[in-house]
């Protein structure tokens, strides 16, 4: 009997014991809940440009992993766009909706373009790295990490003086980003006394370019301006060079956007802003391989969300989307991985242009 009274007693408290952890369990989820901030990433994980994608996603997961003590949790949802934006506009509507995301970051021109609508709809806060095209920025809720075409474009045109350069032929990809720096680039250029001998433009789809480039090289060029991205930019490059003609490339970020940079070895060219050496040298001992373009980007959003999001709740319920967007909004003198950044009116964190060159296959920074 005595047996069966405590073997009752024993089964009894390890229901109430049981049911308590279910119970505190429960609730600390629903804390946990609360308490954590979800950022939604849409990036080109495959395709053409997966290796800009995967690049700017560890960027990410650098800077969520080098977080000091914070209020909140920050938990990143990755989607794959693929750089085109039919898909984006589906990814950052499941980031938004099924996700339920608290903030909502993109990737390029033309995926940015097609989020930017969404993000103004749902009145989540949207921030996209890398797109050159400002209209990306337009509403109230979106905003550009990206160095501005004019600080582009009005630097390469000094480069170009420097340099003695009279007349270019520019080929240009049909692509918002690409067409952004162009329109800049023609007015800057002309302005600085240098002939633009000749224009060309072709879509992204488009493998042959014998036909424009035997065109373009019926005018005077010093140098030839080449602004497209991965596949486009290398088999144009390798048609140039097959047809005999050597004339020297230059453009403006392009050269970042391959993974074949060796194609344009000891080539000059303007980018956006640097990354810090802290940043460069923490990636490279964490994967292995040099940050590429928008990397520091990444880690500087997420930075600027993990800033805006602590100043602005009080760690035990999160702030609203309104909240950290109209937070995130006046952010001013923010000592970021690419530089000093601050918000202008038009929703651009404004970053400096930097000369750079290949060497040995690798980005250098000659000049600003």
């Amino acid at each position: 009997m005595k047996k069966k009274i405590i073997l009752g007693i024993v089964v009894l408290v390890a229901i109430v014991v049981g049911l308590f952890v279910v119970i505190n369990s429960e609730k600390n989820s629903q804390v946990s809940d609360e308490q954590t901030i979800k950022i939604g990433v849409s990036a080109p994980l495959t395709g053409d440009l997966a290796f800009l994608g995967e690049s700017y996603k560890d960027g990410i997961n650098l800077a969520i992993k080098d977080l000091p003590k914070t209020k909140y949790k920050y938990e990143v949802i990755f989607e794959d766009d693929k750089f085109d934006p039919t898909t984006g506009a589906s990814t950052a509507s499941k980031l938004i909706n099924s996700d339920n995301v608290d903030v909502l970051l993109s990737f390029g021109s033309p995926v940015g373009n097609a989020v930017s609508p969404i993000a103004e709809n749902a009145k989540i806060l949207h921030v996209n790295s890398i797109a050159s095209d400002p209209k990306v920025a337009i509403g109230d809720y979106n905003f550009v990490h990206w160095t501005p075409p004019y600080e582009e474009s009005s630097l390469t045109a000094k480069e170009l003086v420097k340099r003695n350069i009279k007349n270019v032929v520019i080929f240009e990809q049909n692509q918002p980003g690409v067409q952004a720096v162009m329109n800049s680039i023609k007015k800057d250029l002309p302005n600085a006394g240098i002939n633009i001998s000749d224009d060309e433009k072709f879509n992204g789809n488009e493998t042959d370019f014998r036909t424009i480039i035997n065109k373009a090289k019926t005018h005077p060029a010093d140098i030839y301006i080449l602004e497209a991205t991965s596949p486009s930019i290398e088999i144009l490059a390798k048609q140039i060079r097959d047809l005999g003609i050597k004339t020297p490339f230059t453009g403006v970020e392009s050269f970042e956007f391959t993974d074949q940079p060796q194609l344009f070895e000891g080539e000059w060219y303007v980018n956006a802003s640097n990354p810090n050496q802290k940043f460069v040298n923490e990636f490279t001992k964490t994967y292995n391989t040099n940050p590429k373009v928008g990397a520091g980007n990444g880690a500087d959003v997420i930075n600027m969300i993990v800033q805006t999001v602590e100043n602005t709740g009080d760690g035990k319920t999160k702030p609203s989307r309104q909240e950290i967007r109209d937070a995130f909004a006046k952010i001013q003198n923010f000592q970021g991985v690419m530089g000093n950044l601050s918000i202008d009116k038009d929703g651009i964190i404004v970053s400096q242009a930097t000369v750079r060159q290949i060497e040995n296959g690798k980005p250098v920074t000659i000049g600003e």
